[in-house]
């Protein structure tokens, strides 16, 4: 067994052990814990993040929709003022022919003359209303072909704005990588503890040993027979003898080889 001293020391030393481990483990503990929220803080704001990518594609796309419908209803529109002005290039038509009409018509009195000049003057209404209606006809066809043009061109335009549209939204948005997981850290191992508490059992130990006091020989008085020589007993030794008749009670060695034979003093 060890002395108190040695004993305390290893009580000392094993608690502060102890306290060190456990401060150890409460300090990873914490560590790993901040880890773990900052990792569900990120998540959450992954997730926010997602959602509102989502929703603004989505707002984006409904206003693509309505983009699309207007550039559709300007090409409608364009396409009714381009058949509204050949609608007017016809009527205006039909009006300067209606005027070449009356013309020729004017012109073909010739009054009371006859002969080769009358009929020839009566004539020349008919060919200049003819060149007239050959004009129109002509300016007509190449009006007709230039509103197609514009038309098919207002087309392709509107075509291309509406592909532009579509191709702001055609994709929705795609997440990012998510957050990765921290690496936690790892307890302290009890391996530590169990290896410091043997040390200090062994320290303590050792330092016993080093401090007991050097054995002297002597027995421990009271109890103990005392032997000497080939084996002669001197009886139990004793610094004061128990009270007899209210004598003190005091051995006297009469012989080193006999028994001890008290005697009792007044």
């Amino acid at each position: 067994m060890c002395d108190p001293v040695s004993a305390g020391m290893f009580a000392v030393s094993a608690v502060s052990q102890v306290a060190q481990h456990q401060q150890a483990v409460a300090g990873v503990k914490n560590r790993n814990r901040a880890r773990l929220n900052q990792f569900d803080a990120d998540n959450n704001s992954y997730l926010v993040e997602t959602m509102l990518n989502n929703n603004v594609w989505k707002n984006d796309t409904i206003v693509a929709q309505y983009d699309e419908e207007a550039q559709f209803g300007a090409m409608i529109g364009q396409w009714q003022e381009y058949d509204e002005q050949l609608d007017k290039l016809f009527a205006d038509s039909d009006f300067r022919l209606q005027e070449s009409l009356i013309k020729m018509y004017k012109n073909e009195y010739a009054g009371e003359g006859t002969g080769v000049t009358a009929g020839r003057l009566a004539a020349q209404g008919v060919k200049e209303h003819g060149f007239r209606m050959a004009e129109e006809t002509a300016n007509l066809v190449l009006n007709q072909e230039l509103i197609q043009l514009n038309k098919e061109r207002t087309r392709n335009q509107t075509e291309a704005n509406i592909n532009s549209i579509f191709e702001k939204v055609r994709f929705p948005p795609v997440p990012g990588q998510t957050p990765i997981p921290p690496e936690l850290e790892a307890k302290p191992s009890t391996a530590s503890l169990v290896l410091g508490l043997a040390a200090s059992a062994v320290s303590s130990y050792g330092f016993s040993k080093l401090t007991a006091p050097a054995a002297t020989g002597m027995t421990k008085v009271g109890g103990t027979p005392v032997t000497f020589g080939s084996g002669g007993t001197m009886g139990t030794l004793s610094p004061v003898g128990p009270i007899q008749g209210g004598q003190i009670y005091t051995p006297q060695i009469q012989n080193i080889n006999s028994a001890i034979t008290p005697t009792f003093a007044a």
